[in-house]
C-alpha cells in the first residue's frame, strides 16, 4: 500500500503615475523544445512515447490548457462503475479493505482495472490536503484476492498529484503524475520541471523498472481579473498593483533560483513613505481579525481562487496614488500556512478611522509553452 498523505514584513513604494505591467514573461524569450535523445532504452521506451507526445502538443495548447493539458500525454483508466463486476467484487473483499486501513465496508473507494490484466488498482482519496492512498489486488481464478507489492512512489499524493493505472506508450503501467508546489515562474528560474510524470510498466509477472519524465516550461504572468468598489478605482489603481505583482514575483523567483528561504522584497529603495507605520498597522490589525480575506466587493472572480491571503509571505505596502496615502496587501492566495504560488494578489486598502477596502487584482502565473521533457530512469 502507498499513502499519499506570520510572519510579514512591511516595506514601502511611492507611486505616482506609473504605467502598468501586467504580463510578465517569466523565463526570457521563447526556445524551441529541446530535441529527444537519439538512444532508446526497452527502461524508458514508455517515458520517450510521453514525452514525444508533450512535444507534438504544441505551444498553443500548453498555453491555453496549462499543465492540465498533461492528462493528454498518457491514458488513465476511468473509474469503474459502483456496479461493475469484479470491480465491486474487489473493492469490497477483506484483504483490500484491511490493506487501506478502512474499518468500514461502506467507505468508498475507487476501482481501477489494469489494461490486459487481472490486476486492480484500488484507491480513496481523504482529508483535508485530498491524499490518495492506493493498494493493488491480483485475481486468479478459484484462489483468493491477493494483494500486490506497490512500486516505489514519490513524494506525497496530495493535492498537486496522484498515481493511478493506464497506459503510457501504449504499456500498461501504473502512473504517477506530480507536480511541483512551486510556480510556473519559480520553476521556470530554477530550471527544475513543473511536472513529473513517473511509468512503471507492468511486464505480466509484476511491476517492471520506473522512468520519469521531467517537463519544465517557460511560464509567463498576467493580469488575470480586478474587482473594485466603484468601476474608477479599477483604472486608478492598476498600474500600482502591477508595479507591486512584478516586484514581488521577481522577488520569489530569485528565491527560487539561488535555493534560499524568502527575503524580504524590495519594492522601492527609498523605503517607505514616512509616517506610513500606523497605516500599515491598522490594515495589519484589520487582516489578521478577519482572518486575511480576499475582498471581491460582491463580484465572482472569473479565476478561481482561494478566498484569501495565505499567513506566509505576505506583505504590507504603504504606497501613495495621486496624493493620497494607501496600504497594499501583496501575496498568495490561500488558507492558514497553504498557498497556491500560481496566483499573486493584491489589494489595495484606503486607511482612516475605518479601513475601506478599494481594489484586488488577481494575477496568474501560467505556462506558455514547452522549454524541455526529460527522460531517465528513476533512482528513487
Amino acid at each position: 500500500m502507498f499513502r499519499r498523505s506570520d510572519t510579514t514584513r512591511t516595506v514601502g513604494l511611492v507611486i505616482a503615475g506609473l504605467s502598468a505591467a501586467v504580463l510578465v514573461a517569466a523565463a526570457g524569450p521563447a526556445r524551441p523544445p529541446a530535441a529527444p535523445p537519439k538512444a532508446l532504452s526497452a527502461d524508458v521506451a514508455s517515458c520517450e512515447a510521453v514525452a514525444a507526445r508533450a512535444r507534438e502538443l504544441g505551444d498553443a495548447r500548453w498555453s491555453a490548457d496549462g499543465t492540465g493539458a498533461v492528462e493528454a500525454l498518457v491514458d488513465i483508466v476511468p473509474e469503474a462503475p459502483a456496479s461493475a463486476v469484479p470491480e465491486a467484487q474487489v473493492a469490497g473483499d477483506p484483504a483490500v479493505r484491511e490493506a487501506l486501513g478502512l474499518g468500514s465496508r461502506d467507505t468508498p473507494v475507487e476501482v481501477r482495472r489494469l489494461p490486459g490484466s487481472e490486476v486492480y488498482e484500488v484507491s480513496q482519496v481523504a482529508g483535508t490536503a485530498a491524499c490518495q492512498s492506493l493498494v493493488f489486488a491480483r485475481r486468479t481464478p478459484g484462489k483468493p484476492l491477493a494483494i500486490l507489492p506497490s512500486p516505489a512512489l514519490q513524494g506525497e499524493m496530495c493535492s498537486g498529484g496522484y498515481a493511478h493505472v493506464g497506459r503510457a506508450g501504449g504499456q500498461p503501467a501504473l502512473i504517477q503524475i506530480q507536480r511541483s508546489a512551486a510556480s510556473p515562474s519559480e520553476a521556470a528560474a530554477s530550471r527544475k520541471p513543473l511536472v513529473e510524470i513517473r511509468v512503471t510498466p507492468w511486464t505480466g509477472a509484476g511491476w517492471g523498472r520506473t522512468c520519469k519524465v521531467g517537463l519544465a516550461f517557460r511560464a509567463e504572468r498576467k493580469l488575470a481579473d480586478r474587482l473594485c468598489a466603484r468601476p474608477a478605482d479599477c483604472k486608478a489603481f492598476e498600474p500600482t498593483a502591477g508595479t507591486l505583482a512584478s516586484a514581488f514575483n521577481r522577488a520569489k523567483a530569485q528565491d527560487a533560483l539561488n535555493r534560499r528561504a524568502p527575503a524580504p522584497v524590495r519594492y522601492f529603495p527609498e523605503g517607505p513613505p514616512k509616517g506610513s507605520e500606523s497605516a500599515v498597522a491598522q490594515v495589519k490589525a484589520y487582516m489578521a481579525k478577519a482572518q486575511r480575506p480576499l475582498p471581491l466587493f460582491g463580484a465572482t472572480p472569473i479565476t478561481s481562487v482561494m478566498p484569501g491571503y495565505s499567513e506566509d509571505e505576505l506583505d504590507f505596502v504603504p504606497v501613495r496614488i495621486d496624493g493620497r496615502a494607501y496600504v497594499a496587501t501583496v501575496g498568495f492566495p490561500g488558507i492558514g500556512w497553504r498557498q497556491d504560488r500560481s496566483a499573486t494578489l493584491v489589494t489595495l486598502f484606503e486607511p482612516g478611522k475605518t479601513v475601506t477596502p478599494r481594489a484586488t487584482y488577481i494575477f496568474t502565473d501560467g505556462v506558455s509553452g514547452l522549454e524541455s521533457a526529460k527522460v531517465e530512469l528513476a533512482r528513487d
